[in-house]
């Protein structure tokens, strides 16, 4: 029996999902669990926990995960941001918290389209890769409306010039992120798929 798709979340469930966003929160505020901060920039990780909780528990579950963690985004921009940056793009609960929720829809719809027809380890590879894309492409998106059209501005840099600085962000840590949540994801994902401890913990027996 399959593990995810449109499942009920049962007590079982109800507790994995609790542990995953208690794991988003450690990953919010532990510096290098769910970010790495580079000079401006803030390379995120937590995409892959949003995935993994997706398709282990169903796209509900994810979009649960990742209305979390756009929550903490949303909060950590006005108590501890990790750069100027996050506080201009996060301070925008539109751009925090709805890209996240996608985030976690998406990567379940995509794990179960692909598992039918390619099986598990491809399947949890490209919706590792989906909630990756899916994060880097709506929230800069969603920021470069912001900034471009309400001409947003910190300090010298103008509206038009957040342009180029939102595609820089997406060229150089949109590759890395995609990149590691397509390996990372199948690895952590595959071997509980497989284990059949967890498929009876998740069905109750």
């Amino acid at each position: 029996m399959h593990m995810t798709s449109s499942h009920r979340l049962t007590p079982q469930r109800l507790v994995l999902l609790s542990l995953f966003i208690a794991i988003i929160i450690v990953q919010s505020i532990v510096p290098f669990w769910g970010y790495i901060t580079v000079g401006v920039v803030s390379i995120t990780l937590i995409q892959l926990t949003v995935a993994i909780s997706a398709i282990l528990l169903g796209s509900r579950a994810g979009v649960l995960t990742g209305f979390a963690w756009g929550l903490l985004s949303f909060i950590r921009s006005w108590t501890s941001p990790a750069s100027p940056l996050a506080v201009l793009m996060f301070h925008n609960p539109f751009i925090a918290i709805l890209p996240r929720m996608l985030v976690g829809l998406f990567a379940g719809i995509v794990y179960n389209m692909i598992r039918k027809r390619k099986g598990q380890v491809l399947a949890a590879s490209l919706a590792g890769l989906t909630a990756s894309v899916t994060n880097t492409i709506l929230v800069l998106g969603l920021s470069a409306i912001f900034f471009i059209g309400f001409h947003a501005t910190m300090g010298s840099i103008s509206g038009g010039q957040w342009l180029w600085i939102l595609v820089g962000i997406g060229t150089n840590n949109g590759i890395f992120e995609g990149i590691f949540s397509f390996i990372v994801t199948p690895v952590i994902v595959t071997p509980l798929l497989r284990s059949s401890h967890f498929k009876h913990l998740l069905q109750g027996d």
